[in-house]
C-alpha cells in the first residue's frame, strides 16, 4: 500500500515557478520598503506609533532584508565574487517576467 502524495512533474513545475516568483516579488517589495523608509525621519515612524527602540528595530531588520535582496540580485557581493541568484530562478518566472 502506498501512502503519501506523489506529485506529478506539473506540479513540481508549479511550485517551483511560484515559490521563484514569490521570492522575486518579496525581495523586490523589501527593497521598497527600504526606499520609503530612507525618506522617513525617526521623528515622522514614531508619529505613526512606534517608540524609538521599535524604530532602530525596524531599521536594522529592512537594513539585513535589504542586504539578503541585494545579495538575490547580485548588487553585493556574498563571499568574494557577486552572484546573481536569479540567474537560473527568473528562468521559472514564466513568460513575460524576465
Amino acid at each position: 500500500m502506498t501512502l503519501g502524495l506523489f506529485p506529478s512533474k506539473g506540479q513540481v513545475d508549479a511550485q517551483a515557478g511560484q515559490l521563484s516568483l514569490q521570492l522575486m516579488a518579496d525581495f523586490t517589495r523589501v527593497q521598497e520598503l527600504k526606499a520609503w523608509m530612507d525618506t522617513q525621519s525617526d521623528a515622522n515612524l514614531i508619529a505613526l506609533g512606534y517608540v524609538q527602540a521599535e524604530v532602530n528595530t525596524l531599521r536594522s531588520a529592512i537594513t539585513d532584508l535589504n542586504t539578503l535582496a541585494s545579495i538575490y540580485t547580485g548588487a553585493v557581493a556574498q563571499g568574494v565574487t557577486p552572484y546573481d541568484y536569479r540567474t537560473f530562478s527568473k528562468l521559472l518566472y514564466g513568460m513575460g517576467v524576465l
